[in-house]
C-alpha cells in the first residue's frame, strides 16, 4: 500500500468511526455530581444524548448504575441514571444514559441543541 492510499484509509476509519456515533457530542466540560451516599464531584466530557464520558479520580468497574447530577450551561441541572461502560485508568470512565424519563431526555436534548449552536457557551 502506498503512502497515499493510507492518508485515505485513515478518513474513511475516522468516518466510519464518527457514523457509529448516535448522536452529537458536545465536549465540555461541565459541573457534575456523583449522587449517592456522599455526592462526589466530578467534570463531564463529550456528553451526548446517550451518554458522557466522566472524568474522575476514583475507578468504576463497567456495568455499574450511576446516578450523576449534570450541571447545563442551558436549562439547569438535570439528574440522570447511567451505566458504566468502560474506563480509562486514571482519567474516569464512559456511561450510557439508561431509564431516561420523557422530561429529562426533551431537556438534555435541548440544551444540547442550544449549546450546539451557540459553542462559545461551554
Amino acid at each position: 500500500m502506498m503512502i497515499s492510499e493510507l492518508g485515505s484509509l485513515n478518513a474513511g476509519i475516522g468516518l466510519v468511526a464518527a457514523n457509529r456515533r448516535e448522536s452529537d457530542r458536545i465536549p465540555g466540560p461541565f459541573d457534575a455530581w456523583r449522587v449517592g451516599f456522599l455526592q462526589t464531584p466530578v467534570r463531564i466530557y463529550d456528553i451526548s444524548l446517550g451518554g458522557c464520558f466522566v472524568h474522575a479520580m476514583h475507578e468504576q468497574e463497567p456495568g455499574v448504575i450511576v446516578m450523576l447530577q449534570i450541571q447545563m450551561p442551558v436549562g439547569g441541572s438535570l439528574e440522570v441514571k447511567a451505566e458504566t461502560l468502560y474506563r480509562r485508568p486514571g482519567f474516569g470512565f464512559a456511561v450510557r444514559f439508561i431509564d431516561m424519563d420523557h422530561q429529562t431526555r426533551a431537556r438534555l436534548e435541548h440544551a444540547l441543541q442550544v449549546l450546539a449552536a451557540n459553542s462559545s457557551l461551554f
